[in-house]
């Protein structure tokens, strides 16, 4: 009745009545949304046709690149925990490594190891690094991006599997991968990391940059 505050922050999923309310209403002047893409799209459409004004964070299909002559030591534990601290269920988790040739080999086999070391459960505990996805859509959208990832020639060399005990948890993966692959285009809010050599580091810029999201990158080199 008396009019409501300017700016609303909003998360919206499958079926957010509320959420479509607030887009469709004429009192909110501007909407600031965070998610993904499909979100975007739905909520730029709906505000637009009220003439509304939008702020939008969408999503991220995060880069690291990691040079010849990088500090192996930092770029492994930074890649480990960007890349699976939050299961994948974050905005500027890493989605795509792109290893120089000369030192993909060597790298991938210590991320390998790390892998294998990393602690699934209780997100509560201290001990714990990776915790459970948000539900068992998540998981399911993790296992089909994994089997789409496969029939498109791409290999998992690591993790992967959905885990026996209850709730919703996974093993992180390691899915070598070449940055041409439909599926390297997408966002896939899991904990999927997907290796990709480069000889060249323009070449690997472009890749970098050739997909849809944006958000964030990185480059270890000295």
């Amino acid at each position: 009745e008396n009019g409501w505050p300017g700016v609303f922050t909003l998360a919206i999923g499958r079926g957010a009545t509320v959420g479509e309310r607030l887009l469709a209403d004429r009192r909110v002047p501007l909407v600031s949304a965070t998610g993904s893409c499909q979100m975007g799209y739905r909520v730029a459409e709906v505000v637009g046709r009220r003439l509304g004004r939008t702020i939008l964070e969408l999503g991220g299909n995060n880069g690291v690149l990691i040079e010849p002559d990088a500090d192996l030591d930092l770029a492994l534990r930074a890649v480990l925990f960007g890349a699976v601290g939050t299961a994948g269920q974050r905005c500027t988790t890493i989605r795509r490594l792109f290893l120089h040739r000369s030192i993909a080999q060597a790298f991938t086999e210590r991320l390998k190891s790390a892998y294998a070391q990393i602690r699934i459960g209780d997100p509560l505990d201290p001990r714990t690094l990776m915790g459970p996805l948000v539900n068992g859509a998540a998981v399911e959208e993790m296992m089909d991006g994994l089997r789409r990832a496969a029939g498109q020639g791409a290999e998992v060399i690591c993790g992967g599997r959905r885990l026996p005990q209850p709730g919703c948890f996974v093993e992180p993966a390691l899915v070598r991968a070449r940055a041409d692959m439909p599926i390297v285009q997408e966002e896939i809010f899991a904990p999927i990391l997907y290796l990709i050599e480069y000889e060249d580091l323009e070449e690997a810029i472009r890749w970098h940059n050739d997909v849809p999201q944006g958000l964030s990158s990185a480059i270890f080199t000295r």
